[in-house]
């Protein structure tokens, strides 16, 4: 069993819904020692990176996760 470490809070950059998916975009410092496909824990639900840039990396929770947790109300970080 895994016990993640917290390593940082991620600011929501974007929220894009797909059908009944949303994709998470968030920004962090450690986004270029992501890789595509490594799951990520996002207050406490574990999701997959699907895609990233320099500064940013997305995330999806398919409409099942959403159904079972909080992370349908996530809102943009406001800068």
């Amino acid at each position: 069993m895994f016990s993640g470490i917290i390593e940082e809070s991620a600011p929501v950059v974007k929220l894009e819904q797909e059908g009944g998916n949303l994709h998470i975009t968030m920004q962090c410092s450690f986004v270029k020692e992501l890789k595509i496909d490594q799951s990520i824990a996002h207050s406490g639900v574990c999701l997959t990176v699907v895609k990233k840039t320099d500064t940013t990396y997305t995330v999806t929770a398919i409409k099942e996760t959403l159904d079972k947790t909080n992370l349908e109300y996530l809102t943009l970080a406001i800068k």
